[in-house]
């Protein structure tokens, strides 16, 4: 695998989901990749 296709690849803490969802019900937007679901660069 190449350096490349590792950063188009899904974001590690949201799993490509671009949110997290919550213990008490809801979901939070993934600061990390700002929601998109794509690892930033």
């Amino acid at each position: 695998m190449n350096a490349s296709a590792i950063e188009k690849k899904e974001c590690p803490y949201c799993s490509g989901k671009g949110y997290f969802q919550l213990l008490l019900g809801g979901s939070e937007t993934c600061d990390c990749c700002n929601g998109t679901g794509k690892k930033s660069s």
